[in-house]
């Protein structure tokens, strides 16, 4: 019972959470762009925004096997509410530069670093031994992210339209206390959370493990190209609609509402089937989801048949994920969990920016319709690569790890 509260409290931390870190990540630039009408230094502050991930991802799991996910979880709210109520108080007091705008704003970025982790790692702990269980938990979380994806955006538009980008920051900065105050009340310190002493040093220690464990690495490989994959997709969509059906902007927002819309739907469809079907079997059948519709966007298919396709893809996108963090919670040594999970997030928040930065020169290259052939391509080979080690898993031995002892905290 009180695991369950925990769980509870901690989807709910976790999205108050994540409605701040969305909130923050328009009303900042926004505040910019309002301040000084300057479109170069608002793509500054959008870059130093998610430059922490890139550069310090691999350190996160260090800090959350030093500190517990419930600690970290902690830390990062308690050190980001202060940092971002600071911006409006220098605001209004005419003491905001620029660059101590981007230095409160990279240091927002790495108190953030290993938050999404921490959730996992405390997800798992929660839940127990209990697969269908840890899915479930997986299912919710992602559930959040998606709608604190659209959510978050969609508040702070219409409340800095209201009362301006430095008063919504406000609110930002509120969130996060209460995220906080909620982890802190609610959500018990669980034993496989805690501080862990004497475990695999190094701030590479899970990347290390992802490459003994040859399924493991076989897989990561997979999350990689879709992380790549999927970002060359949010380009490729509207441009879709531009070249492809006349300038068609409501065919646009359509496209990339289906896939927002299909991310939420198949992280209810995951938490439905998590207790129906195994794990492996699920995340399987669910990349084959994945890459098939993606074959039907270079054809000349009718607008509602793209929507469609968007959707269901996109809906696979959420239900391969929850059985994929199931399978990573339940095969990864306790003590090397946080490591390995924030190892394959910064895998995939890495090949991000990658695939937005690929995505432009491709087609400008090949045109939009040749560049969809890739991505489908491209989708079918990291879907065939993720099966065939899913075949091979139960042969697959999973490499040692250090021993050690968990400390209760």
């Amino acid at each position: 019972m009180a695991q369950r509260h925990g769980r509870n409290a901690l989807y709910f931390a976790g999205g108050v959470s994540s409605v701040g870190t969305q909130m923050t990540m328009l009303a900042l630039p926004w505040l910019v762009l309002e301040s000084t009408g300057s479109a170069a230094r608002t793509g500054l502050v959008f870059a130093v925004q998610i430059l922490p991930i890139a550069l310090l991802g691999f350190l996160g799991g260090t800090v959350i096997q030093r500190l517990g996910a419930r600690r970290t979880m902690l830390v990062g709210d308690l050190a980001r509410a202060p940092i971002v109520a600071l911006v409006p108080v220098l605001h209004a007091a005419d003491a905001l530069s620029l660059g101590t705008l981007l230095a409160l704003v990279a240091v927002i970025g790495v108190f953030g670093v290993p938050y999404a982790a921490s959730q996992r790692v405390l997800a798992v702990a929660l839940t127990g031994d209990d697969p269908n269980a840890l899915t479930r938990a997986n299912s919710v979380l992602d559930g959040i992210y998606g709608v604190s994806a659209f959510g978050g955006p969609a508040i702070a538009g219409a409340l800095i339209a209201l009362f301006g980008p430095a008063q919504v920051l406000w609110l930002d900065a509120f969130s996060f206390a209460l995220s906080a105050l909620v982890l802190l009340a609610f959500v018990p310190q669980v034993d496989r959370s805690a501080p862990a002493r004497g475990g695999p040093p190094g701030v590479l220690a899970g990347l290390r493990h992802l490459r003994a464990d040859r399924f493991l690495a076989q897989t990561v490989l997979s999350t990689l190209m879709y992380g790549f994959l999927l970002r060359v997709l949010a380009v490729a969509l509207p441009l879709l609609a531009f070249v492809s059906f006349g300038g068609n902007a409501r065919l646009g927002g359509l496209l990339v509402a289906a896939e927002g819309a299909g991310a939420l739907l198949g992280s209810l469809g995951v938490f439905v089937l998590a207790g129906r079907v195994p794990a492996p079997r699920l995340a399987g059948v669910a990349m084959i989801v994945v890459a098939l519709p993606l074959w039907l966007l270079p054809l000349p298919f009718p607008p509602a048949v793209l929507v469609a396709a968007v959707a269901v893809s996109a809906a696979a996108v959420s239900v391969s994920n929850a059985p994929y963090m199931t399978i990573l919670g339940t095969r990864v040594p306790a003590e090397l969990l946080p490591k390995v999970l924030q190892a394959v997030l910064t895998i995939s928040n890495i090949a991000g920016p990658l695939g937005f930065l690929c995505a432009g020169l491709l087609m400008e290259g090949v045109g939009i319709r040749a560049s969809l052939v890739v991505v489908a391509a491209s989708a079918t080979l990291a879907t065939l690569n993720f099966l065939i080690a899913l075949a091979r898993m139960d042969r697959v031995g999973v490499p040692p790890a250090p021993q050690k002892v968990l400390s209760n905290a």
